[in-house]
């Protein structure tokens, strides 16, 4: 039987023997450390196409048949879910111990551990103060439904570590000339009681030794082989549960700011928009700034809290409902957002500063009714200057000639005034008294002639 298939994600191998066809994945069972199933060839060449997971490859050789992802209820969407990603059981443990059995819930919690611990790999190793040291960080929880696992990896871990210094694998790179090894554990969450205790007695056994533990907690408390590690310990257990909680209600505040801020970005831009094209200016520009601002701001801060809060939401669903009113989001995370969205805000100003020029009102042009309906003005207006200077007796002269040629001249210029009066139908006070002005000076020069002869 050989193998043609290996996946490491789904943590299986198909093999093939002959015409018969073998699906082989561990079940971290001491009693049956792996399953062996007989499966079709159509079902291993529909797997290894990608048209079904690993999971419903498993599933196939259970039952015999395939499951489609419609048919799947909640708890099995769930189920799958962790399956998949094994690390979020680490999350809450106590919630989805439920969708398990013991034994499927333990190899789970197995696989996560493994894959946060890593327990066959050394994280660092360095020369501190004239002295070998090794560090190794925990970033697991202490959930009572993952402690017992926890403890056997952790203790895995720590025994690989022994070896290490036991079997002086370091002297090629770092030789053998020091006062003490130590061996640092870093916790990123506090050990529970029979953590503590565990330690306690992994102290004990190396007091005999040139090794040593070191152990710090998340509050920065350092623990060394010279202090005593016991079930009395002041500090107390973190709850990861009420972290994730808290973690999660903080990303929902944060995620409804920030999608506040984009749609007062998106009703910003809507309304310089109408603006522009009301005034027929030109708005490309202004739609080219918008996606150099708007969306960058949209995909970069408000895209990612989004996927984050729906990942946390596929867990707990329930968490949905909780309220954000007594969450304090850190002051490091909300400022993120304030610079861009100021930014942003000017972007567009500027850019509709640049663009907008309003549209200039052409005067009314009157309509032929309205032309019709103007007033007339009468030809026949006389101004009383004129009938007053036409009314006024001529000078007296001492000879009839005189008063003849003067009688003459008024009436013809009473004509002509009369001709001037109908070819210019309006009246002008200024050209009135200019005339009569003219008119009077005419009359004075001539008396004046009179007079000399």
């Amino acid at each position: 039987m050989k193998s043609i298939y290996t996946s490491q994600k789904d943590m299986l191998e198909i093999c093939q023997d002959g015409d018969k066809y073998f699906l082989r994945y561990p079940t971290f069972n001491i009693t049956m450390p792996e399953v062996v199933q007989e499966i079709p060839k159509e079902a291993a060449d529909s797997y290894m196409s990608g048209e079904h997971t690993g999971k419903e490859l498993m599933n196939y050789a259970d039952y015999g048949f395939w499951k489609s992802k419609k048919q799947y209820t909640q708890d099995e969407s769930d189920k799958l879910f962790i399956e998949d990603h094994p690390s979020f059981i680490l999350k809450n443990p106590e919630n989805s111990r439920c969708l398990f059995t013991a034994e499927e819930f333990r190899q789970i919690v197995t696989q996560a551990i493994v894959s946060e611990l890593e327990p066959s790999e050394l994280n660092a190793i360095g020369i501190v103060d004239s002295h070998l040291e090794l560090l190794l960080v925990d970033p697991v929880g202490w959930e009572e439904e993952i402690e017992a696992v926890h403890l056997e990896i952790l203790q895995e871990k720590i025994n690989n570590y022994i070896h290490f210094l036991e079997s002086k694998q370091y002297v090629e790179r770092y030789g053998d000339k020091f006062d003490k090894k130590v061996i640092h554990i870093t916790f990123q969450y506090s050990p529970s009681d029979n953590g503590l205790a565990f330690l306690a007695a992994v102290q004990k056994v190396l007091q005999n030794s040139d090794m040593s533990l070191k152990v710090e907690l998340p509050d920065d408390d350092i623990f060394s082989d010279k202090e005593n590690i016991s079930e009395d310990s002041n500090h107390p257990n973190q709850d990861q549960e009420k972290l994730s909680k808290e973690r999660y209600l903080q990303i929902k505040k944060e995620y409804k700011m920030r999608l506040v801020l984009v749609i007062v970005l998106f009703v910003l831009l809507s309304i310089l928009s109408i603006v522009l094209i009301v005034n027929s200016n030109r708005i490309i520009p202004l739609g080219a700034t918008a996606m150099a601002t708007v969306v960058p701001f949209n995909q970069f801060f408000l895209v990612p809290l989004w996927q984050e809060k729906k990942a946390i939401e596929e867990v707990h669903p329930e968490w949905k409902a909780l309220s954000t009113s007594v969450v304090k989001v850190p002051s490091d995370e909300s400022d993120k957002k304030i610079f861009p969205f100021i930014a942003s805000v000017l972007a567009l100003f500027f850019t509709f500063s640049m663009l907008y020029r309003p549209v200039k009102e052409n005067p009314k042009i009157p309509t032929i009714e309205e032309i019709k309906n103007i007033p007339k003005i009468d030809s026949n207006y006389i101004p009383k200057s004129k009938k007053s200077s036409n009314s006024e007796p001529t000078s007296t002269t001492t000879t009839s000639d005189l008063n003849e040629t003067s009688s003459t001249e008024e009436s013809t210029q009473s004509q002509t005034s009369s001709k001037e009066s109908q070819n210019y139908p309006y009246h002008i006070s200024g050209m009135e008294l200019r005339g009569s002005l003219i008119k009077h000076l005419k009359i004075s020069m001539r008396n004046g002639r009179m007079n000399k002869i």
